[in-house]
């Protein structure tokens, strides 16, 4: 069997597919915001239901870019605003 080290495809997080559960409700979470900081990818979560208060439960996940397989996916979602000229596909 290859060892994890020879097979870097291996060493990347995909967010999406991830599942994202509240600790309050017990309810899983949704993706609700994107954004690019200099070293990391930020993903922001919350419950979708009048119970929990998003300041109390929101979940922030950060994902160092370099290991971060999401990127393109998450450009394509409606509330991810670039702050400058987007980037041309590879």
């Amino acid at each position: 069997m290859t060892e994890p080290e020879d097979r870097p495809d291996l060493h990347v997080i995909d967010v999406f597919m991830m599942s994202v559960k509240c600790g309050q409700c017990d309810g899983y979470q949704t993706l609700v915001r994107f954004r690019k900081e200099a070293e990391k990818n930020v993903y922001t979560y919350e419950c979708e239901n009048d119970v929990c208060d998003p300041n109390v439960t929101r979940t922030i996940v950060e994902v160092p870019k370099h290991l971060d397989n999401s990127t393109r996916r998450a450009e394509e979602l409606p509330y991810y605003a670039p702050e400058g000229p987007r980037e041309p596909p590879e």
